[in-house]
């Protein structure tokens, strides 16, 4: 069983594995993420670090090594790389896996859009066609390879630059998503305000990634999500019952031939 808790701020200066923590990055409701420094080959990387668990528990870290492998095994230039793997055990016994990519420094498309917002300003067609055709090609190779991400959200897109998109975390979301209590309520793991009706339902599938990214076609071109609730299962329900609201209520500014493509897309994901 996978637990709560992740490596403490304090330990900055401290190793994961041969690598030196400088800070932390990135924190979500499942894992950290850390810049670190590769003394062997002078290097800073970005380390994912995943829940504390039970030594004991050897399907998690089997499980772990697959996805890990599975994910290193990608090459795609719209794909962020694996460079590495580990686990480094903590002072009270518990052990963490963590997995180790290059470090983007351009944030992520959830900054992006979050400037945008902050100023008041829309995303240019140009820049989001950019975005979703590169995270497109990156979903059809990934299912090409027989891997489906689970978890396809603004915040898992990294930025090289404003012109190149780079798709993180494939193995994470499936990783994370054998929980007791997952099974139990029948949840998916992924994020809601992104997720397709049939992952909340616990049966995530390729077309669910591609609902996902339609989602955010939607964010990109009008500028919000097309459901927003207060509670999670409010949210989920929205998904699953209700149609997206029109394009021309939101914004007027994109051809109408957008919403032909966010009906085809959404009716193919469903």
């Amino acid at each position: 069983m996978v637990y709560d808790g992740n490596i403490p701020q304090q330990t900055a200066g401290r190793t994961l594995g041969r690598y030196q923590i400088v800070r932390r990055i990135g924190r979500g409701g499942m894992a950290d993420v850390w810049l670190c420094t590769d003394p062997r080959l002078n290097r800073q990387v970005a380390i994912k670090t995943l829940p504390a668990h039970d030594p004991q528990d050897t399907e998690f870290t089997r499980k772990f090594k697959i996805e890990a492998q599975a994910a290193a095994a990608l090459t795609h230039p719209h794909i962020v790389s694996v460079h590495d793997y580990g686990e480094h055990r903590l002072p009270d016994g518990q052990v963490i896996t963590f997995i180790v990519m290059p470090y983007i420094s351009g944030g992520s498309l959830a900054d992006r859009i979050e400037t945008l917002l902050n100023t008041g300003t829309g995303m240019s067609v140009e820049e989001a066609v950019t975005y979703l055709s590169q995270a497109a090609s990156a979903i059809d190779y990934a299912h090409q390879q027989g891997l489906i991400h689970r978890d396809i959200k603004p915040g898992n897109m990294l930025l090289r630059d404003t012109s190149w998109l780079l798709l993180s975390d494939f193995g994470i979301a499936r990783l994370l998503s054998n929980s007791t209590e997952e099974m139990q309520t029948g949840t998916g793991f992924g994020t809601p305000e992104y997720m397709a009706p049939e992952q909340a339902r616990g049966r995530g599938v390729g077309a669910s990634d591609i609902y996902s990214l339609a989602v955010i076609a939607f964010q990109l071109f009008t500028g919000r999500l097309p459901f927003v609730a207060e509670t999670t299962y409010t949210l989920t329900m929205q998904h699953i019952l209700a149609p997206p609201p029109p394009r021309a209520r939101l914004i007027h500014s994109y051809p109408s031939s957008w919403n032909g493509l966010f009906c085809m897309v959404w009716k193919k994901s469903q």
